[in-house]
């Protein structure tokens, strides 16, 4: 029988609803054609690196347990890796609406839950990738590890590694082996808890100490659960339509404004979105003064050690958004404030440890209790360090990666923002029906950069060429001692 699922990706397989799709993703645009046969060949070979793309899920009898990761009988990788192609000429906006509309459907929970759509005559005579994974399955960082394996630091590789001899997939568990192991894990689980309950009376002031700290998670998890967001045009009901928009920035200009106005990358990222969603609302004729917008920021708590494990290692912080602040400088500065004392305050720490304390809570009930994972936000912002130099496929370079995360009901914007070589770009994933002008949340997106860019006295970037491979580098690079 497969692995069983954690705590936290159950909860990611189980919330997902109409409206809740939750499938992570990317749209990755190629400088030149790419081959769909080759690409399935390219992939075949590589599958083997991670066995999670060959597995489906199986859930337990009356959700007795978590569901299990189970070989996939049949596997068909044609079905997960699809082939579009565009009309001429292939532009952005209809990379755009066509990912838009793909992004926008459910994975089936019949096979693997990946999908990779290549799409032609982007641009003409170019491709470009979208990939969607189900969150039940990665996370931020996981999914940016998996690039590695999709795809190559250099545009002539050497070949993976090779797979071992293919044996046939067992047979899915029956619904009765399911129901057993799901109570035998039950019942260790329990005596798990009660053997680490009984260690801590043995130590009264540590057991005081865990006391203190659960029921300062608890107060905070309830405070943040049923405290007011303020309204705003993107939080409402949250239907099946998507819409994906995205801002490419020059990731040393980034540096250079957070080297000369403080913070870091992170700050002044989020205090170009809280400028971008000022814009935006003073655009519906909202009045954005004295306004703090509420964010979800997730937190990654993957060590070394788990390079390369898939499943979800995340925490969260609840990030205030000052659209309320005119000066970009001082938004600048207050978003630098607030995440440096919530950092300090160890909230997602608490928020971790409420997590923890979950997965001792009988399975039954944690479904029951899904309302306990999420909080009233206004929208969610993800910031995930990507590769820091350039990736190919079939020798082609990937030019731009725009990060994608989904929707929660209720919450009809979130944005995922991605370095990758010399650039970051936030993606921004949308609901229409809410924000039926999406095309600005771009343009605000740039709008904002810009301000920060001027008060820091950077002028505008010039193309170069992109950051190439270490080991290119190294091979081009001049002794320091040659003048």
């Amino acid at each position: 029988m497969g692995d069983r699922m954690t705590a936290l990706d159950a909860a990611f397989y189980h919330l997902e609803r109409t409206g809740q799709l939750l499938h992570v993703g990317g749209i990755y645009t190629a400088e030149g054609a790419l081959d769909y046969d080759r690409a399935l060949a390219d992939l075949s070979a590589r599958l083997h690196l991670i066995p999670r793309y060959t597995q489906r899920v199986v859930p337990v009898p009356l959700n007795l347990g978590h569901p299990t990761w189970e070989p996939a009988r049949g596997f068909d990788i044609r079905m997960h890796v699809v082939r579009h192609a565009l009309r001429r000429p292939g532009d952005d906006e209809q990379l755009r609406s066509l990912a838009s509309r793909l992004f926008a459907e459910p994975l089936s929970r019949s096979r693997p839950l990946w999908e990779l759509h290549q799409i032609d005559g982007y641009r003409g005579d170019r491709s470009a990738l979208l990939a969607k994974v189900h969150h039940c399955m990665i996370d931020g960082v996981s999914g940016v590890q998996l690039l590695g394996v999709m795809f190559d630091p250099s545009p002539r590789p050497a070949p993976p590694p090779p797979a071992p001899d293919a044996k046939p997939a067992p047979p899915l568990p029956t619904r009765s082996a399911q129901a057993w192991r799901a109570l035998a894990d039950a019942a260790a689980t329990t005596v798990e808890g009660l053997r680490d309950l009984g260690g801590l009376l043995r130590h009264p002031a540590k057991a005081l100490e865990e006391l203190q700290t659960t029921v300062t998670g608890l107060s905070e998890l309830l405070r943040l659960a049923f405290a007011p967001i303020p309204h705003t045009p993107f939080n409402g009901f949250v239907g099946t339509l998507r819409r994906i928009e995205w801002a490419t920035l020059d990731l040393n200009q980034v540096k250079a404004i957070k080297n000369r106005l403080g913070g870091t990358v992170n700050d002044v990222i989020l205090a170009t979105i809280s400028g971008a969603l000022r814009r935006y609302l003073e655009s519906r004729g909202i009045n954005p003064d004295r306004v703090e917008l509420r964010a979800m920021c997730p937190v990654n708590l993957r060590t070394a050690a788990e390079h390369m494990k898939l499943g979800n290692r995340v925490s969260a912080l609840m990030a205030p958004l000052p659209v309320g602040i005119f000066d970009p400088l001082e938004r600048l500065r207050q978003v630098r404030a607030a995440m440096e004392q919530l950092k300090r305050s160890g909230e997602s720490q608490r928020m971790s440890r409420m997590m923890d304390l979950l997965s001792y809570v009988p399975v039954p009930l944690q479904h029951q209790m899904g309302w306990v994972q999420s909080t009233p936000v206004n929208t969610i912002c993800t910031n995930v360090p990507g590769p820091p130099v350039s990736l190919y496929f079939q020798g082609k370079r990937l030019e731009t990666m725009v990060p994608m995360v989904p929707l929660a009901q209720g919450v009809g914007l979130a944005f995922a923002i991605l370095s990758y070589a010399d650039a970051i770009t936030i993606g921004a994933n949308l609901d229409p029906g809410l924000i039926t002008d999406g095309e600005r949340i771009s343009a605000d997106l740039y709008t904002s950069f810009d301000e920060l860019r001027a008060l820091a006295n950077i002028e505008p970037s010039t193309r170069r060429d992109p950051v190439r491979p270490e080991r290119q580098r190294r091979a081009d690079a001049v002794p320091s001692w040659v003048a």
